[in-house]
């Protein structure tokens, strides 16, 4: 009988208790140590590093195919349109990557040493401890590898080429980088909750990642991945490179798709750890 019981179980059904505290210990890890210095110097040397180095080697190069006087408008502007889509994929691929790597241990690294267990059976909910951890680590990658990055590119492109899109432009391109990034980080999420195994966690969306230089070949998966966001394919040209410039796209299914499927990875993360045997 319940009377005779000294401790009555209940359910705890505030799904964000403890989610100022989770996210602050998750928060520190990016921000309390070198992580986010190490994370913005790597991606500037390999994203803005790439940019600068073709930058002045076509510039200076007679044998480039713009063949204009060095210097002149007309070569600035061809290096500049050029530019922009080395940026975009180099930014889009590399990064994305990156992304992937960084966050293939979130979950499973928790599950396997003990830790989530722990964690869990202090009072905090399940959803707050996914939830908490995927924040933290949105804002970091968007800042080390989204937005500080777009700003050191335009000043690259202001310095060198005279191209400088309006600012307005600009937060459109990065805000389909941004959702490009927060798509592959939400999938290596879910791959960690619905699985173990860190060879699937980082194997799907690396495919996922280089198959974008043949996605052209299958019609269904160019129109609803994010590969046409930094790139030219057969069905449409870069997204992002028709932003900055100030046209108009030519699609919105990719980002359509892309921000739906982003919300059902979160949604099935949450599903599954909530199902959890710990």
């Amino acid at each position: 009988m319940a009377s005779n019981r000294v401790l009555n179980p209940t359910k705890d059904r505030r799904w964000f208790f403890g989610f100022g505290n989770m996210f602050y210990k998750q928060n520190h890890q990016w921000w309390g140590t070198r992580s986010w210095l190490i994370q913005f110097l790597v991606w500037a040397a390999v994203i803005n590093g790439m940019l600068l180095y073709f930058i002045l080697s076509a510039l200076n190069s007679p044998a480039y195919p713009a063949g204009s006087e060095a210097g002149s408008d007309g070569l600035k502007s061809a290096v500049a349109d050029e530019g922009i889509l080395i940026y975009f994929v180099v930014a889009g691929l590399f990064a994305a990557a990156g992304v992937a790597v960084k966050a293939q241990d979130a979950l499973i690294a928790e599950k396997r040493s003990g830790t989530a267990a722990w964690v869990l059976s202090k009072p905090i909910s399940r959803y707050t401890f996914v939830l908490a951890k995927l924040a933290a680590d949105v804002i970091g990658i968007l800042v080390t590898m989204v937005i500080a990055q777009g700003v050191i590119a335009y000043i690259i492109f202001k310095a060198f080429t005279n191209f400088s899109p309006s600012i307005p432009n600009c937060l459109a391109a990065m805000g389909l980088l941004a959702l490009m990034m927060l798509f592959y980080l939400c999938l290596t999420y879910m791959l960690g909750a619905v699985s173990n195994s860190r060879a699937l966690t980082i194997g799907l969306p690396m495919l996922l990642v280089f198959g974008a230089q043949f996605g052209s070949t299958v019609s269904i998966l160019a129109k609803i991945m994010p590969w046409n966001f930094i790139m030219d394919t057969r069905l449409n040209p870069s997204l992002a490179a028709a932003l900055i410039k100030g046209q108009p796209l030519t699609t919105v299914t990719p980002i359509i798709c892309t921000a739906v499927m982003t919300v059902l990875f979160i949604m099935v993360t949450i599903w599954r750890f909530q199902r959890e045997e710990f």
